[in-house]
């Protein structure tokens, strides 16, 4: 296997009871998420908004850091 590569099913060894198992879990994982996505009430946020969010508390973070930086000093 080559490790940059992503894993695949086939990857592991499972006995059957467990791959069963897995196999109704992702299933289930599957079917919940099915439901969401076409439930009108469900509220999608955009990649632009996360992205937003996300710069936001990193540079809260990183402000964080600096000040923990110039307190130890």
């Amino acid at each position: 296997m080559i490790p940059d590569q992503p894993l695949s099913p086939d990857d592991f060894d499972l006995p059957p009871e467990d791959e069963a198992e897995y196999d109704a879990w992702f299933r289930a994982q599957v079917e919940a998420g099915l439901l969401e996505a076409d439930d009108p009430n469900t509220e999608w946020i955009t990649n632009e908004v996360i992205l937003q969010e996300n710069a936001i508390l990193r540079a809260e973070l990183e402000a964080m850091i600096e000040a923990q930086k110039k307190h130890k000093k």
